[in-house]
């Protein structure tokens, strides 16, 4: 003989219940010997705890339903860090040169009239000893003077060679490029180096924002 406890019924008739034989709940039996798994739904009965318990001890033995049973490891919780405020900093520059890719080379305010004072003593030095013309043979990474299309002395950077009429210059305080003949070049006097006054042009780029291709 058997027992059913309904535990819920629609007009219809139709129930969900628990079988109960020799005063034991089949359902309970049934997951105890690992031949079924608790469904989600029987949170809401009174026999849930029994049923967990009776899985638990199931999947443990590893035997028929649970055979291949693998017990997740535990995931590291890990602390929410509390999040701080964005402290921004901000200084005064110069926007020097704006590429076709928009990044843009800036000079630092503070340090503008250590630049002007480097810039009118090297000129004066070079209008004082003017490079040979042809004697300067430029190499790829090797600092330099060059002359500008207005006519005046600037520290470069050499970044390319292709023949000695064709050499490409970066200008490191302003962060324009040219190419020019290597009769505009010279060399830079150690007076007025990147040791005396480190290269003023620093470069920055637009965030968030793509050039259109066309």
């Amino acid at each position: 003989e058997v027992e059913v406890e309904v535990e819920s019924m629609d007009k219809a008739g139709n129930f969900i219940g628990w079988l109960h034989m020799d005063g034991a709940n089949l359902s309970v039996l049934l997951v105890e010997q690992a031949l079924s798994k608790v469904h989600f739904t029987a949170e809401r009965s009174a026999y849930y705890k029994p049923l967990l318990s009776a899985e638990e001890a199931a999947k443990q033995r590893k035997e028929k339903v649970w055979a291949h049973y693998e017990e997740r490891p535990v995931e590291e919780v890990m602390p929410v860090l509390e999040e701080k405020e964005r402290s921004a900093s901000y200084k005064p520059v110069f926007v020097t040169e704006i590429t076709d890719d928009l990044h843009f080379y800036v000079q630092d305010v503070e340090t503008g009239t250590q630049l002007e004072k480097l810039m009118e003593n090297m000129r004066n030095d070079i209008s004082s000893h003017p490079p040979v013309e042809g004697s300067y043979a430029p190499r790829r990474g090797e600092f330099c003077i060059a002359k500008f299309v207005d006519g005046e002395w600037y520290r470069a950077r050499v970044e390319k060679v292709e023949s000695p009429a064709k050499v490409h210059v970066f200008y490191i305080d302003y962060g324009n490029r040219e190419i020019l003949p290597s009769t505009r070049l010279g060399t830079l006097p150690p007076a007025f180096s990147t040791r005396v006054l480190p290269a003023q042009a620093t470069e920055y780029a637009f965030a968030f924002i793509q050039v259109p291709q066309d």
